[in-house]
């Protein structure tokens, strides 16, 4: 028999104290090991793992870099570089690191997790799909890869591949209660309205205690304009002092402006903005000052959502309201400046975000605005094209182009098909 080294021994013994959450003392036993034989790659390994633990990140980087100078291409130490860049926000050098991690004899489905993981958050959702599948090649029943692939397909609303991932999902995991809820959300966006129901029905009653349930169907409720339901089933279900009523108030509080029973809608809205902020919530509360004419007010919510920088729907909504609510204010100059830097950033950020729509719709009204009609009617019939002729709200917008033009035949011909096609444009944008 082999005898154990004493470096072997000390990596035990660290091991054995790292387990206790004895942290010094496992260090301890990691240097020993280090004195005994600093070539031993497991004593880096194990160090670099109870730096990151105790978030001392600078140090598990210069223990992992020991580990590299002696293996240069060792899969592990190259995994937890990319582990602590994500951590850090350097994504371009956590793909970097995960991906020679993947790429190495390092056989680990965490690597492809991780970078799946990243590319979610870099927006590149192909890629992510990449290794979401190879994963799920190897492991069919990772819930954490299934999940987020049908999470990803939902986005990029490709609902029938996500309704048979949802399937297999089920079909491999019936106690999971996700690939229920999954389910029921793609058969909705498939406006398959009556499944929705039986499916939402059927896990109601296998998950009877499942709160998120009760929420999904609140949302076929919605879907279907049965508000009065919606709200009766809110107040059945979820009392005021309960902890989940935070959560459900926001969906009341859309529910409500949906019904359009602004006054009700205000109030809980300003309940909920000033106990704390949500970007939604703050937006939604923008739109209804604006439908006030309370502008400054309106500016004042557009104000709160850009301070996060989220680079998301809500922001750059705020962004384009922002310049909205200054030229209402009459402060012309300033809005005409926040209209022009508004439509370089759209410009910028459809780039990132080829599927947001909105953002060419926004890019539109910025130009209008600024007198570009040609240029605003470019962004409109890509929309028109782009969509097939679905987007109501392109063809709105043009004909408030072609109103500024004074052609008012076309104006309303547009706005009119624009409305034909979209019932909820008041809801979303302040056109005019």
């Amino acid at each position: 028999m082999q005898q154990m080294s004493m470096a072997e021994e000390y990596n035990r013994q660290g091991r054995d104290l790292y387990g206790l959450d004895k942290y010094s003392e496992a260090m301890t036993m990691y240097r020993k090991a280090e004195d005994a034989d600093p070539s031993y790659m497991k004593t880096y390994m194990n160090m670099s793992e109870l730096f990151i633990v105790t978030k001392q990140f600078d140090k598990a980087k210069e223990t992992l870099g020991k580990a590299l100078y002696l293996e240069k291409e060792n899969g592990e130490a190259n995994f937890h570089l990319g582990n602590i860049a994500y951590i850090e926000g350097d994504q371009k050098t956590a793909a970097s690191y995960l991906t020679k991690a993947y790429n190495s004899d390092y056989k680990n489905p965490r690597i492809a997790y991780h970078l799946a993981c990243l590319y979610i958050d870099m927006h590149k959702d192909d890629q992510a799909l990449f290794y979401l599948n190879k994963l799920l090649k190897d492991d069919p029943f990772h819930i954490g890869a299934r999940l987020r692939k049908i999470e990803i397909l939902i986005a990029m609303q490709k609902y029938e591949e996500a309704l048979r991932n949802a399937d297999e999902m089920i079909l491999l995991l019936p106690d999971t209660f996700e690939g229920y809820h999954y389910k029921f959300i793609t058969l909705l966006g498939l406006n398959r309205y009556p499944e929705a129901k039986t499916v939402i029905d059927n896990a109601v009653q296998m998950f009877p205690d499942d709160l998120g349930f009760v929420y999904d169907l609140i949302k076929y409720y919605e879907q279907v304009e049965e508000f009065d339901k919606a709200l009766e089933l809110i107040d059945e279900r979820f009392s005021t002092n309960g902890d989940d009523w935070r959560a459900i108030r926001k969906e009341k509080a859309k529910i409500l402006m949906a019904m359009q029973k602004t006054d009700e809608a205000r109030m809980l809205l300003e309940e909920i903005v000033g106990e704390d902020h949500d970007d939604e919530m703050c937006f939604c509360l923008m739109q209804i000052y604006n439908a006030y004419r309370e502008y400054d007010k309106a500016l004042e919510c557009c104000e709160k959502i850009i301070e996060g920088k989220a680079d998301d729907q809500y922001y750059f909504s705020a962004v384009y309201h922002e310049a909205v609510a200054c030229d209402k204010l009459g402060r012309t100059k300033e809005a005409e400046e926040k209209f022009k830097d508004a439509a370089e950033l759209f410009r910028a950020a459809s780039g990132r975000h080829r599927g947001m729509l909105a953002l060419y719709l926004y890019r539109a009204l910025c130009y209008k605005r600024l007198g570009e009609f040609e240029r605003a009617m470019e962004m409109t019939d890509y929309l028109i094209a782009v969509s097939d002729g679905k987007f109501g709200e392109a063809y709105y917008v043009k004909g408030l182009i072609y109103k500024d033009l004074n052609d008012d035949q076309k104006a309303q011909e547009y706005q009119e098909k624009g409305m034909e096609i979209s019932s909820v444009l008041s809801r979303f944008f302040s056109l005019q």
